[in-house]
């Protein structure tokens, strides 16, 4: 075919070709998007960062979250303080409320959300519907009366026959604390690899759907008083990740992070073991003259040592790294964020990495 004959078929057919190539431009760039790895992390902005606060305790032996709370609080979306303790009846006991927390935490716009506890690990308070209301109506006076934006329901080791007791005392609660624009929030044991005896009073979608957030409290795989090992090994804590986004939107999910870790006795028994917050594990390295070494399989730390009556000890701790690592897990699931248990256990070099708000 010469020119001439090129030029001909180009006026006879011009609209068609030109449509043609257009579709396949078109085609491979919807190609091209599809294939495209996606953003691994939402705005920052949007991504929260609560931090768990205890107030000192000087028979505890180990530090009090004041001081961190004050240092990094510009780095902190909400503060959930260990204040309250609900009975059985469904009166509301505080248990250190402080009103300067309050004041530096809105001073810099942080929320305070804090913990509501059961009372000695009681459900009494979910099985009587007049409990139930009479704690709604104490929790949500004292919201009002203390100046809390929201409130974070840990009610813990209460059995699984609780379980719709609980959701409904959520959704009753929620209706009311939303009614006034207030954050209700939900500490939950982990899904996967935990007894139905400790998660089972938990239903994800029917408190995903009522609450503001659900916290995920992703430890202690290994625990005080079992055998040495990993309090929150790394395909643990992604496996109850993505069992939680089955159930729950995860903009409404939140990890907890455990910013400690355990040292065991090493005689091939279990515990009871003493709990290791990050910040004291270089004291420990200076005393023994050891240096910890990354598992990078379980994304923990371990920490081996000899006391100088001739006694082994192993220590399993959570450390900078990997707690970094559970940050950029939390965002590449687009979660709504995570939480620290608790302010004063972690490193200060965690801090290194986190965004300033």
């Amino acid at each position: 075919m010469n020119n001439r004959d090129w030029l001909m078929v180009w006026r006879e057919y011009k609209v068609w070709i030109v449509g043609g190539v257009a579709a396949v431009v078109i085609a491979l760039i919807a190609w091209i998007s599809i294939r495209a790895p996606r953003s691994a992390a939402p705005a920052l902005q949007n991504f929260q960062v609560v931090g768990f606060y205890q107030n000192y305790n000087p028979t505890s032996g180990h530090p009090g979250s004041e001081s961190s709370f004050e240092h990094h609080v510009t780095q902190l979306s909400t503060v959930s303080p260990r204040w309250f303790l609900v009975d059985p009846s469904g009166a509301v006991s505080d248990i250190g409320y402080t009103p300067s927390v309050v004041r530096l935490a809105h001073a810099h716009h942080v929320q305070v959300v804090p913990l509501f506890n059961n009372a000695q690990g009681s459900a009494q308070v979910l099985y009587s519907a007049a409990a139930r209301t009479n704690a709604v109506n104490n929790i949500v006076a004292l919201v009002k009366q203390d100046h809390l934006d929201g409130v974070n329901i840990d009610f813990e080791l209460i059995p699984a026959s609780s379980r719709g007791d609980l959701s409904l005392f959520i959704a009753q609660l929620s209706k009311q604390l939303h009614a006034i624009h207030k954050i209700v929030a939900v500490s939950v044991f982990p899904l996967v690899g935990v007894p139905s005896s400790i998660n089972g009073a938990y239903d994800y979608r029917q408190l995903g759907a009522s609450a503001n957030y659900l916290v995920i409290m992703t430890y202690d795989h290994h625990y005080s008083g079992g055998p040495p090992g990993p309090v929150a090994p790394w395909e643990w804590v992604k496996q109850n990740m993505d069992a939680a986004l089955k159930l729950v939107p995860a903009d409404h999910l939140i990890l907890a992070i455990g910013m400690y870790g355990y040292d065991w006795v090493d005689n091939g028994s279990a515990g009871p073991a003493t709990t290791v917050p990050d910040e004291s594990v270089p004291s420990l390295e200076h005393e023994y003259g050891v240096t910890s070494r990354y598992n990078p399989w379980d994304s923990q730390n371990v920490l081996t040592y000899t006391t100088r009556a001739g006694v082994k000890h192993i220590v399993y701790y959570m450390g900078n790294r990997s707690a970094q690592a559970r940050v950029r897990l939390a965002q590449s699931r687009h979660l709504a964020g995570v939480a620290l248990w608790r302010l004063g256990f972690e490193s200060p070099g965690f801090w290194t990495k986190i965004p300033r708000g």
